[in-house]
């Protein structure tokens, strides 16, 4: 069970809800609408939709299903996906392919991936497992995007850990939704964004946290101090790339914005 903590001020007619840990992260989400139940509705699925993604997701939770799948992999034998994560392997498989094999949730070779009928998947490969940690919170900011859409609200605002960002509509004080980015080295100031209907991702190395991205094709860590922002109006085609973009050299990275001609792409040296 999640810990959350949720309030409404009314005088603003603003909804916050947080949950201090889930997915590896914080998550908060403001809403900004009169009709307190419509929030309450939303703030309760989106926490189902929270404790379900992590059930599925989470490989560090040796219960959840991709926990067991990878277990089943490493182990060469068959196993029979629920329909929801077949459809997020397929998905993963058209990214895989889109970004010349950057995105890659095996972090090796996805191809080596076998896909049966009745949600079966198997690998010939050794030692191979998936991680959907550049995959997980955009794919949730899109479902929770739903829920808001759903229920008619048109201004509300997520963050997901500082690095998947979701604005919709505008602040109440203003036209859209400000968003800052600091240097995570010195906390000076790289950029201010201003979404309205668009999401922004993060991905990048700190003093504290360097070396987790690693290109699938070299199989080499990456431990530059900089950091790359993609704004796009899908939040999981945002989260993908802008882990993509750690990696891509120039060449790679003209590519992509010819090939997703609705990102906007930024690379910040630290």
């Amino acid at each position: 069970m999640l810990k959350t903590s949720q309030k409404y001020y009314e005088k603003e007619s603003m909804f916050h809800g947080s949950v201090p840990h889930v997915m590896g992260t914080r998550f908060d989400i403001l809403l900004i609408t009169p009709d307190y139940n419509s929030a309450q509705k939303i703030w309760e699925s989106t926490i189902y939709e929270l404790e379900h993604l992590d059930n599925l997701l989470n490989r560090f939770d040796p219960q959840s299903e991709v926990s067991q799948l990878n277990k089943h992999l490493l182990q060469d034998k068959w196993f029979q996906m629920s329909e929801e994560l077949d459809t997020i392997l397929n998905l993963c498989g058209q990214y895989y392919q889109q970004t010349f094999h950057l995105f890659d949730v095996t972090l090796k070779d996805f191809s080596q991936l076998h896909f049966h009928n009745d949600h079966y998947i198997s690998s010939e490969q050794q030692n191979i497992s998936l991680d959907f940690g550049g995959f997980a919170k955009g794919y949730a900011l899109t479902k929770i995007r739903e829920k808001i859409v759903a229920e008619n609200i048109t201004d509300a605002f997520i963050d997901f850990g500082n690095s998947s960002i979701l604005g919709l509509g505008h602040h109440p004080y203003g036209d859209c939704w400000k968003v800052s980015l600091l240097n995570p080295y010195n906390q000076s100031p790289l950029n201010e964004f201003s979404l309205k209907d668009t999401a922004l991702s993060t991905s990048g190395n700190t003093a504290q946290y360097a070396g987790h991205i690693i290109h699938p094709v070299t199989g080499i860590r990456n431990q530059q101090r900089k950091a790359c922002t993609i704004v796009s109006d899908d939040p999981l085609k945002a989260e993908i790339l802008s882990t993509v973009w750690m990696i891509a050299d120039e060449k790679q990275q003209e590519m992509l914005c010819q090939k997703f001609d609705d990102i906007t792409g930024n690379t910040y040296l630290l």
